[in-house]
């Protein structure tokens, strides 16, 4: 018989045909995994000269949009500038002579304009007064380009405070009989007192420079434009327009610079596209990573179906076979057991005529203990030959259980073994009693056999085997144990399978009926190693089930 542990997959034949299953098979999936992978790679330059054309244009027509927004507003800061310069005197009076409305209107703490202050300047550059209070810088602002272009124009402007600042200015000129008397000048937050001061998303960075390059807002800068060679490539862009600017292969950027509608200054308008082609180039390799995965799957998949299919009819095979064989063996088991009783009557009747006393007692006793052995295994035989039908009826567990034990203690083996049992004192339980006495008997003999024989080879000195019962979880569970060592790994292996022992005087055929008795009636035959022995659960549903 073939050995349970060694299944179809370990034999020579099945590893060989696999093998040529997967040189047939493994070509054809290669060569659709390159026409698979071929379209990803065709389509990728395409993919990302579209992708950059179309951020191209969105860039430059966002650029335009915070360009005229950034406009907008400032047109609003120096018209109501222009205003409040109207109530200023030619004598560029103390500002508690302005209205007090308008001052607030520019420096209100919450509501105010200009949050970083207003300035008034006189036409020499120098300061007269401010909002709030500061005192007179020791260098006048006559130098400053701004203000001198104020001068010449006689027009508002905006730009840097100072060069390389990051405040700037709002400044209009206060004139008077036509000429410029002075010149108010509102101070703008960079860090968001007007649009674009924060961040306009994940990716894109807005920048505002002046007429000369420097860089003023935002006030904290991205880490690429503080790089050396970010100047020139800033002033490169107001003169072009729109350009990538070369930062170095870690970065890209693409960069739109548009002029700020009715100032001076250039509004710059950079995404990086690092992000955008790492999302190209991750889908890209996602859609890799599919293919790769589906071919792999592929193959798994025929090969899992392929030996399914070759193990189906292996087991079908070797079913037809075994039953075939244990057709046989059962019809020659019948014939035995039924020839076999028949002597053990005769026997039997023989030694009922001679005295139990006397001489011949010793006699008595080891014949009727030998006939009983051969009982049992006619029996075992006969039942293997012809299962009988599980028939239900209502019995108590415990008394079944103490029945069985006390009907093994004329064994020769009884008095060697020290048997425990425990049980409730009723256990209401609907089974097949013949079915399940037959199956306890079996497990308890085993037992009781297992521990006498490990005694004998001087492994245990005191047999022991435990038979315990209980209710719970509804089903009845009989447990029992022994202290004989175990069976070896190659027998318990094959455990339950028919003619498997490891008993010298035995033929295997015990537990292979006992599961066959208990599946019957819907239960099951469980096995596991304790310490120092073995132990056999039966496990049997309170409301018994018969199976056909």
């Amino acid at each position: 018989m073939r050995d349970v542990m060694t299944g179809p997959v370990g034999r020579p034949e099945f590893i060989q045909a696999e093998r040529r299953f997967v040189r047939s098979v493994l070509p054809g999936i290669v060569l659709l995994g390159l026409v698979a992978v071929a379209g990803p790679l065709l389509s990728y330059r395409s993919d990302v000269a579209e992708m950059r054309g179309q951020f191209q244009n969105r860039v430059v027509r966002e650029a335009r949009v915070y360009a005229e927004a950034l406009g907008l507003h400032l047109h609003l800061l120096q018209t109501e500038l222009q205003r409040v310069s109207a109530s200023v005197g030619p004598d560029l009076l103390h500002p508690s002579e302005l209205g007090k409305e308008d001052l607030l209107d520019l420096t209100a703490p919450d509501a105010g304009l200009f949050h970083a202050g207003v300035m008034l300047l006189d036409a020499d550059g120098h300061l007269r007064w401010s909002d709030p209070p500061r005192s007179p810088e020791a260098a006048s602002f006559a130098t400053r380009p701004w203000f001198q272009e104020v001068l010449v124009r006689q027009a508002p402007v905006v730009d840097a405070i100072a060069p390389g600042a990051s405040t700037f200015i709002v400044a209009v000129p206060v004139v008077r009989d036509g000429r410029v008397a002075g010149v108010l000048t509102g101070l703008l937050d960079t860090g968001g007192a007007v649009p674009g001061g924060r961040a306009l998303g994940e990716h894109l960075e807005l920048l505002v420079l002046n007429g000369s390059g420097d860089l003023f807002l935002p006030g904290a800068p991205p880490a690429w434009a503080t790089r050396p060679e970010a100047d020139a490539e800033l002033r490169a862009v107001m003169r072009e327009g729109l350009r990538r600017l070369a930062l170095g292969p870690d970065v890209e950027v693409l960069a739109a610079a548009t002029q700020v509608p009715g100032t001076g200054l250039h509004l710059v308008l950079a995404a990086d596209e690092t992000a955008l082609l790492t999302g190209i180039r991750g889908r890209f390799l996602l859609q890799l990573l599919g293919v790769a995965l589906l071919q792999l799957g592929t193959l798994v998949l025929f090969s899992l179906h392929w030996r399914r299919v070759y193990n189906l009819f292996l087991s079908m095979e070797e079913r037809a076979a075994r039953h075939e064989k244990m057709a046989a063996l059962g019809g020659a088991a019948s014939l035995i057991a039924h020839e076999v009783k028949n002597s053990l009557n005769g026997l039997k009747s023989a030694t009922g005529l001679v005295p139990p006393a006397g001489d011949g007692a010793l006699v008595v006793r080891t014949l009727n203990g030998q006939i009983d052995r051969l009982a049992h295994l006619a029996t075992s035989l006969l039942h293997f030959g012809k299962p009988p039908e599980a028939r239900l009826a209502d019995v108590d567990l415990s008394q079944l259980v103490r029945d069985v034990v006390a009907g093994l203690r004329s064994l020769p083996e009884a008095e060697e073994v020290h048997v425990e049992v425990s049980v409730p004192e009723q256990a209401p339980l609907s089974c097949d009693p013949l079915l399940l006495a037959t199956a306890l008997d079996n497990v308890v003999r085993n037992a009781m056999e297992a521990t006498v024989a490990a005694k004998d080879l001087g492994q245990v000195a005191s047999p022991t085997v435990r038979v315990l019962a209980a209710l719970r979880d509804g089903e009845a569970v009989v447990s029992v144990e022994d202290n004989a060592g175990g069976p070896t790994a190659s027998v318990e292996a094959r455990l339950f399978e028919p003619f498997v022992t490891s008993k010298p005087k035995g033929i295997g055929l015990g537990l292979a009926m006992t599961r066959q008795a208990l599946e019957q009636q819907g239960g099951r035959l469980a096995f596991e190693r304790i310490p120092g022995g073995s132990r056999f659960r039966i496990h049997l549903p309170l409301n018994g089930v018969p199976r056909s």
